[in-house]
């Protein structure tokens, strides 16, 4: 690679002027991407829910439905307000205890299901039909301007999921900045433990948030990003890739004592570690690329989106940070400092004289952590991922307590008549869940002719080939519950239907909760084949990368069984995600400590004194990678008000906290007991009497302990 190198050197101020250049439209870019607040979109196109809701939208023209419920308000201001809502652009329909009596007469004379379903002592229910789903932007205006209609009026709650997600999007949109100020400030902090100078740290941040910009202006080519992937990505892409810079500058200081001058050092530190540092971003892309298999589609939308950002920052690294450092280096000496971080040498001899204590509790930890992990408890709807005290959620819980009713499930069938429709009522009543169904057949007599139907009444749930009926769940906090009510909704729906549909955002959330087992196994297999074939590669080795791969494993299993003993309820998607992001970002600390060990065996004749002398080389190299990805992510996970998001940056940031305490406690020994074996399956390494002998040649030895 030095050719690299020396293009680099060379055309250095023409580099950083082109990233300039490339910079405009990226910006650009990044504020015409997108941001997908709906996880529900991201559902495969084959499920029966999916399909239900385009079902939905093209033959009944209906979508996305909001709740509205009015306190102490006399019928004529309640009717002022509907007449309101139904002239905001993107609401369909407004439907009430109006369009069912006459509300003008005692309540008494009402039918009690219709009241049971619209009046609640003095409260009444609006459903608001809107005429795209919930996650579209027409919508989200559509419940922007029902807000303002309603000017905030504490009698006025606002629910359901076009609510919810309007106002995750609202939330997103005013902390994603802060988000990027947080973790910008506590990597500097920490950089500057480390590095000699107050400058470098800055060109640091320069050259990857180049790297952050240019991904997150390519998004454009993806249409749209999901919101967890908008608040996390930025930030992991800035925590990781910060490695392979730390990796370069350590390089450049090491070759500047040698080169006469500072081009060639420059050149030779760029040739020296970009197949290094190349090896290192592969691991992580293989981390990341794992969750493009998932079944659920934000997996691929956070894969391609965190993949893309290493492979382009591990460009910049070796083209703009160069440069950077080149041109700005006679500042650099202006501001240097002596580095705070501690020596390695008394934790590298605790670490070797402990280290069968270590081992002993490293396999201790193993089937506890991996027993609990498995036993973390999930959370699966929108509503579950605004904070608490949000105003869209409490005002759902609100209506719900009142009404007794949830999001509705929409049941929809072929157009069998009203004979055949009436049985599928009569059979979904019967489920324990079911509050309550509304179809035609129940609010018209059989013995009615349909020619005899008004078209509103009738054109309301059937359309060209289909009609639908409305099924209403009893109120449920527990979401298993609610799936096991959807899972015999279709049983009910199987039973007389041979095509049929159930959907809703219940029925969604169930199907979606259906690919997590498949899902949450695919990724943890391919993160950890396509990482084991890279070290592998990259050590010659057949052993090595089950020995690095265990160790990184073990760090997984450790972070999420921490929240089962919280007792604490993740998003389902958390643990997969984590688990392929912790073993592609993290695995680089064993690679690191397993290439500086593979170099030290061949200079000491005891692998024990080896070992010592590798947590010495590569401690503050690891510590302050592991402490970049930390404070960056913990900072985030102390402020954010999305819970996935809060969620994610503190087991990301923990995460990097326990690989690094696996790879210093648990690794060392893990290579002791295993010495043979890798002798025997690795190219290149030797055994250890071979190596006595050849090290008595290189260099005279230090006393050293018993092994």
């Amino acid at each position: 690679m030095a050719w690299l190198g020396n293009f680099v050197v060379k055309y250095r101020k023409a580099i950083i002027i082109a990233y300039l250049i490339i910079l405009i439209p990226s910006i650009a870019g990044y504020i015409l991407t997108q941001t997908n607040y709906d996880l529900l979109s991201y559902m495969p196109d084959a499920l029966n829910s999916k399909q239900g809701e385009e079902v939905l939208e093209s033959e009944f023209a209906l979508s996305g439905m909001g709740l509205i419920m009015v306190r102490e308000k006399p019928a004529w201001q309640v009717e002022r307000l509907i007449s309101a809502i139904e002239a905001v652009e993107g609401v369909d329909k407004v439907v009430w205890l109006g369009d069912y009596a006459d509300i003008y007469v005692p309540v008494e004379f009402i039918e009690p299901v219709i009241k049971e379903r619209f009046s609640s002592e003095d409260s009444v229910l609006l459903q608001v039909q809107f005429t795209e789903n919930a996650r579209t932007e027409m919508t989200n205006n559509a419940v922007r301007r029902i807000k303002e209609v309603t000017g905030g009026d504490p009698d006025i709650l606002f629910g359901g999921e076009p609510a919810i997600i309007t106002e995750m999007q609202e939330t997103v949109d005013s902390e994603i900045l802060l988000y990027a100020a947080v973790a910008v400030v506590m990597i500097l902090l920490i950089l500057n433990l480390s590095i000699s100078s107050y400058l470098d740290p800055i060109l640091f941040l320069a050259s990857v948030g180049v790297a952050v910009l240019i991904n997150m202006g390519t998004n454009i080519f993806l249409g749209e990003i999901s919101f967890m992937t908008a608040s996390i990505a930025a930030v992991m892409q800035l925590g990781i890739s910060l490695d392979y810079s730390i990796f370069l500058m350590h390089r450049y200081e090491e070759e500047r004592g040698k080169e006469d001058s500072l081009g060639k050092a420059m050149g030779t530190a760029v040739s020296k570690t970009a197949v290094a540092i190349a090896s290192s971003a592969l691991t992580t892309i293989g981390g990341f690329a794992a969750l493009l298999v998932m079944q659920n589609g934000i997996g691929r939308d956070m894969g391609m989106v965190l993949g893309k950002g290493i492979a382009i920052s591990l460009l910049v690294n070796l083209t703009l940070l160069p440069s950077l450092l080149l041109v700005f280096n006679r500042y650099s000496s202006r501001f240097s400092h002596r580095t705070l971080l501690p020596s390695f040498k008394p934790l590298a001899r605790f670490i070797v004289k402990g280290r069968w204590v270590f081992l002993i509790l490293f396999f201790l930890l193993m089937v506890p952590s991996f027993i609990a992990q498995n036993k973390v408890n999930y959370y699966y709807s929108n509503q579950h991922y605004l904070p608490r005290g949000a105003r869209s959620t409490e005002d759902t819980q609100e209506i719900t307590k009142a009404f007794g009713v949830s999001d509705p499930i929409y049941v929809i069938t072929k157009d069998e008549g009203r004979v055949k429709e009436h049985q599928l009522v009569a059979e979904l009543n019967k489920i324990e869940a079911v509050d309550s169904v509304v179809a035609i057949s129940e609010q018209v007599d059989l013995a009615i002719p349909e020619p005899l139907i008004p078209d509103e009444v009738l054109n309301e749930f059937t359309g060209t080939d289909y009609r639908y009926c409305l099924a209403f769940l009893k109120t449920m906090d527990d979401e298993l519950a609610i799936f096991e009510a959807v899972d015999e909704i279709k049983e009910a729906a199987a039973g007389l239907h041979d095509h049929f549909y159930v959907t809703g955002p219940s029925a969604m959330t169930r199907d979606l909760a259906s690919l997590v087992d498949t899902d949450a196994r695919n990724v943890a297999i391919v993160s950890i084949v396509c990482i084991a074939l890279i070290i592998a590669i990259s050590f010659k080795s057949l052993s090595i990368p089950v020995i690095l791969i265990i160790a990184i494993e073990l760090a997984i299993w450790i972070n999420l069984s921490c929240t089962y003993f919280q007792n604490l309820t993740v998003s389902s998607l958390t643990p997969m995600i984590i688990g392929a992001i912790q073993l592609g970002a993290t695995v680089d600390y064993a690679i690191l400590f397993g290439l500086r060990y593979q170099e030290n065996i061949f200079l000491f004749d005891r692998r024990v004194d080896a070992l010592r002398q590798t947590i010495e080389d590569a401690g503050q190299s690891i510590l302050t990678s592991a402490l970049t990805l930390a404070s960056a992510t913990l900072g985030i996970a102390l402020i954010a008000s999305i819970k996935t998001t809060e969620e994610m940056t503190m087991l990301i940031g923990r995460g990097a906290l326990i690989s690094m305490l696996v790879i210093f406690f648990g690794l060392p020994p893990l290579y002791l007991i295993c010495d043979k074996l890798i002798a025997k399956t690795t190219i290149g390494w030797p055994a250890a009497a071979r190596v006595k002998r050849k090290a008595s040649k290189i260099a005279p030895q230090e006393k050293t302990e018993p092994a």
